[in-house]
C-alpha cells in the first residue's frame, strides 16, 4: 500500500524543505553569522545542522531496516552502548556542524536538503506498513525527541521536531513565520 497523497508524514517532510529554501532564500548575508538563540552555533551552523537532521532521517531508513531483522538483544545492546557515547556523541553533533556550516554555503545546504527530502519521499511514497514499522531500540540520550523504541515512521515523524525545535533557536531577523498548525513544540 503506497502512502496517499494527504500524508501528514510526507507534508512534514516536504514543508521542512520548503520551508528552509524560504528561510536560506531570504536571509541577511550580515546575520548569518551572528549566535543563535540557545545554542553556541551562529545561524549558519545552525541552518547546517537542520539539514543534517534530514539526513539522518534519511539514514535511519536503512539503519532501523537493518536493525530490525537481528535478533532482539542486538539493537538493544547497540542503543545500550551508543546511549553510553552520548557525551562523544554530543560533542561530534555540535563539532561537525559548526565545520559544516563554515564550510558549506547556504545555496549548498539548500541543495543538500531538497536532494535529500527528494530521496527520503520518494522511498516513503513507495514504502507499505510493514517496511514502515520495522524499527529499534533508539539511543535516547542522544536527542530529546528520540523515543526508547522508533520505527522507520517514527524517525520520519521525528524530522519535523528536530527541525521546529532548532527553527525556533535562529535568530535571523528574516525568518519567516510559520503557519499556525507549524507552530514550535512546547
Amino acid at each position: 500500500m503506497a502512502v496517499s497523497e494527504g500524508d501528514p508524514v510526507k507534508a512534514d517532510l516536504l514543508w521542512i524543505a520548503d520551508d528552509f529554501r524560504n528561510i536560506v532564500s531570504s536571509a541577511r548575508s550580515d546575520e548569518l553569522d551572528l549566535p543563535s538563540n540557545g545554542t553556541r552555533w551562529t545561524n549558519r551552523q545552525l541552518l547546517f545542522h537542520m539539514a543534517l537532521g534530514q539526513n539522518i532521517a534519511l539514514a535511519g531508513i536503512p539503519l532501523l531496516g537493518l536493525f530490525s531483522r537481528l535478533p532482539p538483544p542486538a539493537p538493544r545492546y547497540w542503543s545500550k552502548l551508543l546511549d553510553s557515547c552520548a557525551r562523544p556523541y554530543n560533542w561530534v553533533n555540535w563539532a561537525g556542524s559548526a565545520a559544516g556550516g563554515q564550510v558549506l554555503k547556504p545555496e549548498r545546504m539548500r541543495g543538500m536538503m531538497d536532494r535529500t527530502t527528494r530521496i527520503t519521499v520518494a522511498w516513503y511514497d513507495h514504502a507499505d506498513n510493514k517496511a514502515l514499522g520495522r524499527g529499534m531500540t533508539m539511543p535516547i540520550r542522544w536527542d530529546p525527541y528520540f523515543l526508547p523504541w522508533m520505527s522507520r515512521r517514527d524517525i520520519l515523524e521525528w524530522a519535523p521536531k528536530h527541525y521546529r525545535h532548532h527553527r525556533a533557536q535562529l535568530s535571523l531577523t528574516t525568518l519567516p513565520s510559520l503557519p499556525p498548525s507549524k507552530s514550535p513544540p512546547n
